[in-house]
């Protein structure tokens, strides 16, 4: 068992037992299935929207080289600078270089999941520069030292006292337990911050290829001014991001506000070209967009998973994955959490290391009913098994126990060698020994199916 793995039964274990925190996974779930349920009915035959969009998401990667190198030149033409990044050390070198040229060093950052990624956050840190998350999930997360709980929603495992405790506690405020005063304040806050900001960081929703275009969607407003209010404009972005034409987004601004929060469309659509042109009133002096692979490249090399790059962060399978709803985001220490991460992780991060996230599944396939881009989780996961064999990468005892498995049940002499009681020892010690210490086998019959049919019917 690698280290990962160990760590990630150790967190589980924990989080297994905080029942807060599943009653407000449990809580926002039905939340979003009834805010989906309105959204949805926004679309005269949603099945054909989302044939839509996974077409043009595996056409997209099925072009990828084409799309980039188009998005590239036509952002360059518009004034912008693209940087490549192959990794998170790289694309972190990147960003620190562009900071440290710049005479106003001050940060605001709107939500990108990619900066998680690379450990921007850390890489701050580490060189004693100061940041100011500015959508308020990110926000509260920052005061708190934690990580993203979801995809869409970062603070979801937070109701509004422990939002209250902690503005009293980080930022000295008197704030009444009231989630309009609580957001009043912290817009308060962020206001000042934007005003002496000179550089803005954010992520991007999609990348388009035919104008040079990024695009972004949103609630709160804090992407467009992070863009707007700064004279440098940092977009953070993996290079499976792309789509290519302008008028792709017609459909997928629609489904992805759909599925990612149950609104028909956010408070908030943005389209960038550039930095700020001649006679435009606001907008950055400079715009850097950095293309990141940090492994997907792996990914996009294997037939079946390359399937996976179509994820538009939507974070709706989550709600539908029984795994995540039980142990949250945190164990699996990457922004790629949930049903995505069970399919990812063992090619970013090496099978050997990362395999046992592939067996974070139920096989049940509501997360695939619950994903926009027809992404067939059960059919990835399986072949992820497989290659898993395939690679050596099982334990030796588990390839052992099949192996024996596999001749007892093709032998019902040796099924029957022991009695009950000494078989279903066997299948407890085996199968119900969980490292969670959850599980009990129900006592065994006093007859086995095979016994009770020869006793009536022989």
């Amino acid at each position: 068992m690698s280290e990962t793995h160990q760590i990630f039964l150790q967190e589980s274990a924990a989080k297994t037992g905080d029942l807060a925190m599943q009653l407000k996974l449990s809580s926002a779930a039905r939340q979003y299935k009834k805010s989906f349920e309105e959204a949805v009915t926004q679309f005269s035959n949603l099945e054909t929207a989302k044939r839509r969009v996974a077409f043009t998401r595996w056409k997209a990667l099925e072009n990828l080289d084409k799309y980039l190198i188009e998005f590239e030149a036509n952002f360059i033409r518009s004034g912008g600078k693209v940087l490549w990044a192959q990794d998170a050390a790289e694309a972190c070198t990147e960003i620190m270089a562009i900071v440290n040229r710049s005479a106003n060093k001050n940060i605001v950052k709107a939500k990108t999941l990619t900066s998680e990624e690379i450990g921007l956050d850390e890489e701050f840190a580490a060189h004693s520069q100061e940041w100011t998350e500015t959508d308020l999930g990110q926000m509260i997360l920052q005061l708190s030292g934690e990580k993203p709980m979801h995809m869409v929603m970062p603070a979801i495992h937070k109701d509004k006292k422990e939002v209250q405790q902690l503005f009293n506690e980080k930022l000295g405020s008197k704030v009444e337990d009231d989630t309009e005063a609580l957001v009043s304040y912290a817009s308060k806050v962020l206001r000042t911050k934007y005003m002496n900001s000179g550089i803005g960081i954010t992520g991007a929703n999609f990348i388009v290829a035919d104008p040079g275009a990024v695009a972004f969607t949103e609630n709160e407003g804090n992407v467009l001014l992070a863009a707007s209010r700064t004279r440098i404009h940092i977009v953070i972005a993996g290079i499976d991001k792309v789509i290519p034409t302008i008028n792709d987004l017609h459909t997928f601004l629609p489904v992805l506000s759909t599925y990612g929060t149950g609104q028909k469309l956010t408070a908030y659509n943005t389209i960038l070209t550039g930095p700020r042109k001649a006679g435009e009133t606001d907008g950055p002096d400079e715009m850097y967009v950095v293309l990141i692979d940090n492994g997907r490249s792996k990914v996009l090399g294997e037939e079946l998973q390359r399937k996976m790059l179509s994820c538009i962060r939507c974070g709706a399978c989550q709600y539908h994955d029984p795994v995540y709803s039980v142990i949250g985001a945190h164990p699996y220490h990457s922004t790629w959490m949930g049903p995505p991460a069970t399919v990812v992780l063992p090619y970013m991060k090496g099978f050997k290391s990362h395999g046992f996230f592939s067996d974070l599944s139920t096989l049940s396939a509501a997360d695939t009913e619950g994903c926009p881009v027809e992404i067939d989780f059960n059919k990835l996961l399986l072949d992820n098994r497989k290659k898993a064999v395939d690679q050596q990468s099982r334990p030796g005892t588990e390839k052992l126990f099949y192996f024996a498995w596999k001749k007892a049940m093709l032998k019902r002499e040796i099924i029957k060698w022991a009695s009950l009681k000494p078989r279903n020892f066997f299948m407890n010690a085996i199968f119900m020994k969980s490292p969670l210490g959850l599980r009990k086998m129900r006592p065994p019959a006093k007859e086995s199916f095979n016994e009770q049919w020869r006793r009536r019917f022989t």
